[in-house]
Formats: C-alpha cells, structure tokens, sequence
C-alpha cells in the first residue's frame, strides 16, 4: 500500500470517527505526518494530490485542514429504496435545493398517499442537518391541513396577526412543514405564495409543501419533486421494500419468519390502494399473525401463510403479465425467503417503536389469557383483534430506507475502457444470447472488452492471426455468430473509424462459441507436519475459516517413532486418495518430508508442489538459544537472522510470474498485465500470451517453467495445463485494486460450509459407480436448498444425503429402480414438492448423466415429510 493509499485511507477512518459524534473536524498535515511518519512536506504533497483527484477538500484556514470531498462521503438519500432508480430525480433536485448558494429554496412534494411523503420529508431534514445548512436542533414545526382544515386559528396559524408574521417569517433556522395544503382555499393560496415571493428570511429555514398531484400548480415554488406512486414503481424496489419490512418484523419479534415465494410474488404484483402504508400494515399484521402460532406451538420460526392476510390478496395470478415475470427472475426460483432475527436494524433511529410495543402487547396478552387457561385458538383470536388498534396507534409514517444491494457495475472495468465502448459490449453479449440461446458469463464479456478497447482505443494492432484451418472451421460451424459479429463490428467501425480485418473479426466470434474443454479438476492442500495433531489441527482450522464446502485441504501427523517406511506407505496411500487430478500442495515442516514427497513423485507421477514452513526447527532454535542465552533480543534477533538465511537458502533463484491469458496474447491480455503491474504489490513478473493456439501455449509455458515460477494464469477460462492455478478475470476485476494481491495469492474466499466431510472419506473406498469427486461438487448445494426449504434438523440432512447417494449408486451400477405407484391426489398435494426437489437435483444428474424418477423423488419426499 503506498504513502497515498494509507493517508487516504486513515482520514476515512477519522472521518468514520468523527461521524460517530456529529462532527467533522478533518486532518491537518502534521497528523498525518505523524501517521506515516514521514517529513512534512511530503505528506502536504500527497494530501494536495488528493484534493486535484477529488478525494479530499480542504479549508482555507490556518493550519489548512483536510477532509473528506462531498463527491466521495455517504449521505442519507444512499440507503433510499429508489435512490439510484425511480427516485434518483427527487433526490438530485432535495440536493440541490438544500444546498443552494443562495441559501435554502423552497420545497414542493407532489405525490399520491403512500407513496413515501412523509418519510422523504424527514431525509431532506436530516440532510440538511448533516449538511449544516440548518443546526442539528433545529426546530420542527408542522401544519396538517386535514386535522387544521375546520381550526378557526387556521389563518393566524399560517398568516399570523400582522403583515411580517407568517410561520414562514417568525421562525428561524427550523424546518417548517405545511402538509395537504390542497385542503387551503384559493386565498390562503395566494397569501401563501405572495409569502413565498416576498420574504427576505425565508432562506434561513427549510421549508416543505406537500400535495396531492391533482394539485401541483398550487404553490408556485422553484422546486416541485414528484415522488412515484408505489404501485408504479419498479418491481426491484417493490421487492426491496417487502424484503425490508419483513426483516424489521424479524428483528423486533426476534424470531425468523419463513415466507413462500408465492407469497412474496403477490405482494409485489399487488395494487396496494393506499401504497407503501397498506403494504406495510398486511405484513405487519400476517407477521403478528405469525407470531402468536409461533408462541403456542414454542418454535423460534414464524411461518408466514396465505391465510395470514386478507381475501383481497391473489396468491394464484398475478395482475401484470409483464411485472409478472420480471419480479420471478428477481427471485431466481428460490421456494423460501428466511428473514433472520439476529439480522441488524440499520435504520434503528429512523423508526418508531410502534412494532417493540406491538410484540411486547402481544406476549403480555397472551400469557395473561394462557393463566386463566383458555384455549389457544380462542387466545389467537382475541388477541389479535387488539393488533389493528396497536399498529394504527403506534404505526410509524411513511416508507424507510434500505441500503440498495446493487453496486455500480464493472466499476474497475470502467477506469480502463471508456463507457460507451463497454455500453455497446453488453448489448452485443445481450443481443447474441437472446438470438442464439446462449448464456455469456463475465469473463466472455471482460475478456471482449479489454480486447475491443486494445483495438480501437490504445491502437494496438493485432499481428496475430488465426490458421487457415481454424478460419475454415469457425465460418463454417458459426454462421448465426459469424452474422452477429459482422454486425457488431460493421456498429464499432461506424462508431469509431476503424475498420476490421477478417482476422480481427473472427477473433472477436471466437469469444462466443466454445472452444476449450470444461475440466474442473482442482489441487488440494496436505499439511505434513512432525508430531500427533499439529497438521490435523492447522486442516481444519483451515477448512473452517476458508468455509469451503469441498474440503480441499487434508493432513497428515508423522509421530516423532514412526517407522519411515510406514510413514512413506502412509503417505503415499493418502495422496493417491485426496488427489482430485490436479495435484496436490504440501505444506511441511522439515526436510525428511522432502525425501518422502520425492520418492511418491517418481513412483506416482502425481503433480506435487511443495512449501517448506520449518516452524518446527525455528520452534527448536528458538527454545535452545533461550535455554543458554538470558538476553531475550539477542535470542530474538539471532532467531529471525537464521530464518531470513534459511528462507534464502530453500528459495530458488526463479523469479514469480503470472501469466495473462487473451485470444491473441495482445489486447486484452497486455492490458490486463498493465493492470496488475499498476495495482499489484507482489512484484512478480506478468506475461501476456495466446491462448488461442493450445499446443503452442503449452511449448511456451513449459519453456518459460525452466526460468520462473509460474504462480497462475488468468483469463476467461482455464486451459487446464501442468496444474498451474487459474484466475478468473472477473475475480480480478470486480475486487477492489487493493485486494488484488490477495487475489492472485489465492487468499481464501468465504463459501458454505459442509457436514459430511467423514461420510466422504468412507465413500471414498466403499463406493464403486458414483465418484465421490462429483458428490463433493454437487451434494452440498442441494442438501442446503433442501435444509432451508424444509427446516431440516442434522439427522434427517444426512439421512436424505446417504438416500440419494444410494439411489445413485444403484442406478448407476445397472440395479433394478424402485417403481413406487403414487396416487393422484398425493401427486397433487405434493405437487409443489415434486417441482422443487426435481429443481435441486439437477445438477446432480447433469454431473453423474442419470435422471431421478417419480419414485426417487417421492421416497425423499417421504423422509424429509415423514410420511
């Protein structure tokens, strides 16, 4: 991390500090000298460069203090269901009149009941409060026109008793907030905006209209923001907002609630009458609904059912064909929606404790009922007669935020090609998928767009060119995508200038058609370490913290009486069985591992790659100097000087490279190594090669092996040569540039953990048709769907997990299936049963080629139902 990057990133941190207290007091260059240690004068520099890259402002005072620029710090409207879409022209126009050089201009909100009102309102206040535009105390004073409509105060409310003495005249500093001012006569009207025009002091308080859109042209202000009807909003943010409450309700009841896809599709699809206010209230009142099953059969889930909310709710159709289908893509063909309790409440401050109360009545009330021992259903009902009343009283206004989940894409992919250029990549790789019923995935699309931008942005002339043979092939295999690239080509030469070779074409088809082997094999880890336990240990605190639900890193604990020729069969036995086809990586400790590992090489040819961590001998050297030696620096400084010789002494002269993999070995490949020469601190060497030509890479990287180290190739897709790790491109791109390294390290990613690592290593030996490899892909992703879908407790996952294995191992070994004859009407009760599980399973039939029956899946259903 340079200078730069840790001054950046400590006035990010004072800044989250200062936050915390509502102030903002910014660095001067003395401190952050200090930080870096560094003279001062070179931490002025780095802070000025800053402030021209826009990252920083700083004051005119003396000293100058720094601080973080507007266009870089998080304010309110972020976490605003809405604030990128539908609201994002409300948003610019609360910004720009809060901030007005002017001072505040005068706000108009015109929207339908519902739609979000009251609780835009309050965002605008608490912006302008974190803007210092008006102080944090500043005093709130509102008008409801409906309630104030028959108060005969109402025009000296408004007007005062002399001409200067409006509300919005005698205040200053506070927000002033006029509310339904449709209800005011056409002569309130014109005081109101005569006020409007005339007033010098208005621009010392924040002040608010609201309207209905029937109204708008009332009040005549600079500023008119129209919110969107909640009905008419994107099904996205219907379904944020669904999301949002229910996690609310999951918080406050701390219990989770388990709501049903269908259920959360007619919630989007619905036509709320009173929007976000009548969406708000049937959730709360299914989840009270919930709750109190969930209190008298003492489970910690509420079960959300149809039953839950009013007839008026359509759980079989849907209202819009076209909103239909968008909200089910959105949900991806998940069956359940679990909204945890133990989630936290970002916006805690900004909502009412109408639903602690809620919960609180309800328990209160129920155990009272229980003690005069009534009966649970009558206690439900009475109950919940008195949750309508609790929510009205204590219902808190208007729709809350929530921190959107999408971020910019392609936000590192954007600083090295221009915009429109990756504009009109996406909608080629749009347009070729819908024609040719393909899916692309982002390596195809950050591979095509680093070559594209070598092409026509750098200039950077492809000279390598395709064989005659591979020309011939790809004309005619790929008309269909031979026809979309001219077009795309014949737009880009149009757009840019540029005209495209007949090599350079058929390059770019060769993005979209197949033409490398899809080999998944991958290397796994073995600890060897010396002792009875250290390398189990360290294997399972690894595959704990990396999360990763294939178990890929095994150990093996040499005892200090071993026989060498035992352990060496021992040895041998193991990695012949953990080996998944690409290799394995042995961490050891000492150098008789080294001899072992030599001889299982020769006799196995399996690929092994070895890292000495002597821990052991330091642990040695360390307690021996300190048994002759009372000095603990000496003893600590001669430690770390035998080590630093050690290392020197076990590391060869090679030096590290990676290896940026492109269709031509230019373009997108040399752009790619400039990245990583840019942002990477590891000092390797990068080398931009083809991929196009398999033979020929193959020469080139096993010439390259007898002078570097090859650490990884990175590109779209692993070409599956000498074991070499693999790095997506994507991974490369989509991290932020300061975790780069420790994506090309291999630093661990968090998956899904697994339960079944032991029944793993007895299948290992015992099963002759299925191969546990392809379990370990498969099994685990659809034992979690079915965990989740199902609430399934540990005895029952496993007891479904050795099912199917079974059921696979017979059918594939040529058994004879089981034929169970399912009754209709059990076909149709579990109708929805049979599509899920049939859905999980898939891809434990694409992997294995063997299709589940009816009766497969019924005796599944039967375990997990205990039917």
């Amino acid at each position: 991390m340079t200078n730069k990057e840790k001054a950046y990133k400590y006035i990010q941190q004072v800044f989250l500090e200062n936050q915390k207290n509502e102030v903002d007091e910014g660095v001067d260059t003395q401190q952050v000298a200090d930080y870096l240690k560094i003279k001062r004068p070179n931490a002025s520099a780095i802070l000025n460069k800053l402030v021209k890259e826009d990252l920083l402002s700083k004051t005119n005072t003396r000293p100058v203090r720094y601080h973080l620029s507007d266009k870089v710090t998080h304010d309110v409207f972020d976490d605003l269901i809405g604030s990128k879409g539908s609201l994002a022209d409300a948003v610019k126009q609360a910004k720009a009149a809060v901030l007005f050089p002017g001072g505040i201009l005068p706000i108009q909100i015109i929207a339908e009941p519902g739609s979000g009102t009251t609780y835009f309102s309050k965002l605008i206040i608490k912006y302008a409060k974190d803007k210092k535009v008006i102080p944090k105390d500043a005093h709130y004073y509102e008008v409801n026109c409906i309630v104030e409509k028959e108060n005969p105060r109402l025009n000296e409310i408004l007007f005062g008793n002399s001409e200067h003495n409006s509300i919005l005249e005698r205040y200053k500093n506070s927000v002033i907030m006029i509310n339904h001012y449709e209800r005011l006569d056409a002569t309130q009207i014109y005081q109101l905006n005569h006020i409007i025009y005339s007033s010098p002091e208005l621009n010392h308080n924040l002040v608010l209209f609201s309207t209905l859109p029937t109204n708008s042209d009332r009040i005549k202000t600079s500023i008119s923001i129209s919110l969107p009807e909640y009905n008419k909003r994107p099904v996205e943010e219907k379904l944020e907002a669904i999301e949002y409450l229910f996690k609310t309700q999951a918080g406050t009841s701390k219990k989770s609630i388990v709501v049903s896809s269908e259920i959360i599709l007619a919630l989007v699809n619905h036509q709320f009458k009173n929007g976000y206010k009548e969406l708000e209230k049937n959730i709360t009142l299914a989840c009270a609904k919930a709750y109190l099953r969930a209190i008298d059969d003492h489970t910690s889930q509420e079960i959300i059912s149809e039953d839950d909310f009013s007839n008026n709710f359509i759980f079989s159709r849907t209202l819009d064909i076209d909103a239909s289908l968008e909200s089910s893509e959105l949900l991806k063909d998940r069956k359940n929606f679990i909204f945890s309790s133990n989630q936290s409440d970002r916006l805690n401050t900004m909502i009412k404790h109408y639903d602690k109360k809620l919960y609180h009545n309800l328990d209160k009330q129920y155990q009272d009922l229980a003690q005069q021992g009534l009966k649970s259903d009558f206690i439900r009902n009475s109950v919940y007669h008195r949750i309508e009343y609790l929510f009205n009283k204590y219902g808190f206004p208007g729709l809350n935020q929530i921190r959107r989940k999408q971020e910019k894409d392609n936000q590192t992919l954007g600083k090295i090609v221009p915009a429109d250029l990756v504009s009109l990549t996406h909608s080629f790789l749009v347009k070729a998928s819908e024609l040719l019923d393909q899916n692309f995935n982002q390596e195809i699309f950050y591979g095509l767009c680093l070559h594209l931008n070598s092409i026509l942005i750098i200039k950077n002339k492809n000279n390598a060119t395709l064989s005659p043979r591979t020309i011939a092939e790809l004309k005619q295999k790929y008309p269909q995508q031979l026809q979309l690239t001219r077009q795309f080509t014949h737009e880009l030469s149009e757009k840019y200038q540029y005209h495209f070779t007949e090599n350079e074409i058929l390059t770019i088809l060769t993005f979209l058609v197949e033409l490398h082997d899809t080999k998944t094999e991958k290397p796994v880890i073995l600890f060897a370490l010396h002792g009875n336990g250290a390398a189990h240990c360290l294997s399972e605190v690894v595959n704990t913290l990396n999360h990763n639900h294939n178990h890929n890193t095994y150990s093996y604990d040499l005892s200090l009486d071993k026989d060498i020729d035992q352990a060496y069969q021992e040895l041998k036995k193991l990695i012949i069985k953990i080996n998944q086809g690409a290799g394995v990586i042995v961490i050891y400790d000492m150098g008789s591992f080294k001899e072992l590992l030599n001889r299982i090489i020769d006799e196995t040819t399996i690929n092994i790659r070895m890292i000495n961590v002597p821990i052991t001998l330091i642990g040695l050297e360390t307690a021996r100097r300190s048994l002759a030696d009372t000095n603990i620096d000496d003893i600590y400084h001669n430690v770390i000087t035998n080590i630093n010789s050690y290392f020197s002494d076990q590391v060869n002269n090679k030096p590290n490279m990676l290896i940026a993999l492109c269709h031509t070995g230019e373009g997108g490949a040399v752009q790619l190594r400039d990245y990583i020469n840019e942002y990477s601190k590891l000092g390797w060497l990068v080398k931009a090669m083809s991929v196009s030509d398999r033979k020929a890479l193959a020469d080139n990287i096993m010439r390259l092996r007898k002078f570097y180290n090859i650490k990884a190739l990175i590109g779209t897709y692993n070409p599956n040569l000498f074991g070499i790790p693999f790095i997506s491109i994507v991974k490369v791109f989509q991290s932020p540039h300061e975790d780069l390294d420790k994506v090309l390290s291999f630093m661990p990613v968090n998956t899904d953990t697994t339960i079944y690592n032991q029944i793993y290593e007895y299948y290992q030996d015992s099963l002759k048709f299925v191969h546990v490899n392809l379990l370990k892909e498969t099994m685990p992703d659809v034992m979690e769907n079915l965990a989740i879908q199902y609430n399934l407790n540990r005895d029952r996952q496993l007891g479904i997990f050795t099912h199917i294995v079974g059921i696979l191992e017979n059918g594939l070994g040529g058994q004879k299936r089981q034929n169970i004859s399912v009754p209709d009407k059990v076909r149709d009760n579990l109708a929805s049963d049979f599509n899920y599980i049939a859905h999980c399973l898939k891809p434990v039939e694409e992997k294995f080629n063997f299709v589940f029956n009816e009766s497969d899946i019924y005796t599944i259903i039967a375990i997990i139902k205990q039917l």
